[in-house]
């Protein structure tokens, strides 16, 4: 059975006329006649009452228009649907990040795609930096907003999305409150809480180096996983904390940002995508992620 006879039986089924199906085809009428009679033969059944004066559909006929119709209409679909994931107007994007992406221009960047695409669909994941990189490898994802710190990009492209240096959260009364910025030096001795080592290893070990370079160790009293731990923790007067800059717009009582000076690396947080990925779709994300990006 091919496409062509399902068209030719539609065309004589709605007309009830061989003639004026066959222009409707733009075919001769014989062989219009012929497919569909092949089409009979093949299914073994009668679709159509042909006389001398009227064609009409036999009750099988009927059934079989409605679902030949229905197989049109849904192939039809198909083809619209392919041609828009081809331009990007309709499909699917993956997207992991980290917990602090969430304070970056991000949510603002990921509202204005949607805007401008209402018709793909986003799909997001927040995990670690080590557990989004072989998803993506893995094609589980299609972008990832990582922080990196030696890890492995080979086989990626990348995006750096937000670059800012660190700030210093200080509980609420804390003499270090009546300063307007610090320097790394004035932590020697201050109860700190830092993030969990086995989350960015590199990164813990150029943090402690640059309290090391400073001339002494930090005084770490406890460790949490994420920033807004690491910011609540604050908050109940545990320590002081290093923190991105963009944690300021963190609304919770208790905590006082102040900037800080010192040998430290800057945070940055990269888009990642696997550079065999020429999705359309992925494209527009990333022009409207060149929009939103902060880089100081």
């Amino acid at each position: 059975m091919e496409l062509r006879q399902i068209n030719y039986f539609i065309a004589v089924a709605e007309e009830l006329h061989f003639g004026r199906a066959a222009e409707r085809c733009h075919i001769a009428q014989p062989p219009l006649s012929q497919q569909v009679k092949r089409l009979e033969e093949e299914l073994g059944v009668t679709l159509l009452e042909r006389t001398s004066r009227r064609v009409a559909l036999t009750p099988e006929g009927k059934e079989f228009l409605k679902r030949c119709k229905d197989v049109r209409d849904r192939l039809n679909e198909a083809v619209i649907c392919i041609q828009d994931m081809a331009k990007g107007l309709e499909g699917q994007l993956r997207v992991g990040f980290i917990g602090p992406a969430s304070l970056s221009k991000l949510p603002q960047a990921i509202r204005s795609f949607r805007e401008r695409n209402p018709n793909i669909r986003l799909d997001f994941s927040a995990q670690s930096t080590t557990e989004q990189l072989p998803l993506l490898r893995g094609d589980r994802l299609d972008i990832a907003f990582v922080r990196l710190f030696g890890h492995d990009t080979s086989g990626l492209n990348s995006l750096l999305f937000l670059r800012e240096p660190y700030v210093l959260a200080v509980p609420e009364g804390h003499p270090f409150t009546e300063r307007d910025s610090l320097d790394l030096k004035d932590l020697e001795g201050e109860p700190l809480v830092f993030f969990q080592p086995m989350n960015q290893p590199a990164l813990y070990r150029s943090l402690i180096g640059a309290f090391h370079k400073a001339g002494f160790m930090p005084n770490i009293v406890q460790e949490a996983n994420t920033e807004q731990s690491i910011i609540a923790l604050v908050a109940t007067g545990m320590g002081c904390a290093l923190v991105p800059a963009s944690s300021v717009v963190v609304n919770r009582g208790g905590v006082v940002f102040r900037p800080l000076t010192g040998d430290l690396p800057q945070w940055e947080i990269t888009a990642l995508w696997k550079k065999k990925n020429q999705s359309v779709i992925l494209q527009k994300f990333l022009d409207v992620a060149r929009e939103f990006r902060e880089v100081h």
